[in-house]
């Protein structure tokens, strides 16, 4: 049995409005109480062994959420795989920022491996595990009306104002592209490795693959959340597969696919729900 710890959207840039939260000093003192955890983010203790952790997006701003996964997995004693979120590159360029996050992971020493259209594989107690990772973002397609859909997105999305493309401003065309490119990607890869020998394979994107577990994302700003892909994978179906992105925690079964996610969400002012996540964990 493989034992995934997974979560996503923890959203550690949001920490900065902590003091007026109902509860926070009596959460950090439970961070410092336990030897070699990390100083933020959620508690991990208590979770009994772990394979691999999977950070699914949103972790923080930048490179930061790198620092943050490599000491997720020396507490955990397991090595990370983590993706992009959309939040990951606000304030950066998206050309700049990805060769930084390889770089960034890549001297870990193999405890936090970023995956961008890349795979990594493990061996667990004799099993193969194959994870592909990529943000996916979105084909606006959910609804039927791309161009309505990319419009509304461009209109009302943070990412296309605070994200840049070489120098220009990030667009929903942008975005499309870059799912088109990870879609194709990712049938290429999974159809590869399933014509190899025996293995499981996990997918980890930020976006979700599905329009049916969006939560409250709903309206003419769904498409930008989520994009309907699982039926194009059924003749390679992986075993699993990992997203964030939406805020909406569930374990579905969706086209003989396990879709789960486990976003904690904003840490805001006179918010303290968020101070009792807890991660998902998966087993394989």
């Amino acid at each position: 049995m493989i034992r995934v710890l997974y979560m996503s959207d923890l959203h550690l840039e949001m920490e900065r409005w902590r003091l007026a939260v109902p509860g926070w000093p009596d959460f950090m003192a439970r961070h410092r109480a336990v030897a070699r955890h990390p100083a933020r983010g959620p508690m991990l203790d208590g979770l009994g062994r772990v394979d691999l952790v999977v950070l699914a997006g949103d972790i923080h701003n930048g490179l930061r959420g790198v620092v943050y996964a490599e000491q997720v997995a020396e507490y955990l004693d397991a090595p990370v795989v983590m993706v992009a979120g959309n939040h990951e590159f606000y304030y950066h360029d998206v050309s700049m920022l990805l060769p930084g996050l390889r770089a960034a992971s890549g001297k870990t020493g193999g405890r936090v491996r970023f995956l961008e259209n890349t795979h990594t594989s493990f061996d667990v107690a004799g099993r193969l595990l194959h994870v592909l990772g990529c943000t996916l973002w979105t084909d606006y397609a959910l609804h039927g009306t791309v161009a309505a859909s990319m419009q509304a997105a461009g209109a009302r999305m943070n990412d296309h104002r605070f994200i840049r493309l070489q120098g220009a401003a990030f667009q929903p065309r942008d975005a499309l592209a870059s799912h088109e490119a990870s879609l194709f990607w990712l049938r290429q890869t999974m159809a590869a490795l399933r014509a190899g020998p025996p293995s499981d394979v996990l997918v980890v994107s930020h976006h979700a693959p599905s329009g049916a577990v969006l939560g409250a994302r709903t309206g003419t700003i769904a498409p930008a959340y989520g994009s309907k892909l699982l039926g194009r994978f059924e003749d390679l179906r992986p075993d699993a597969w990992i997203h964030g992105h939406t805020h909406y925690r569930h374990d579905s079964l969706i086209d003989g696919v396990r879709l789960v996610s486990a976003p904690r969400g904003y840490v805001t002012d006179g918010d303290s729900g968020t101070l009792g996540f807890r991660p998902g964990i998966l087993t394989m």
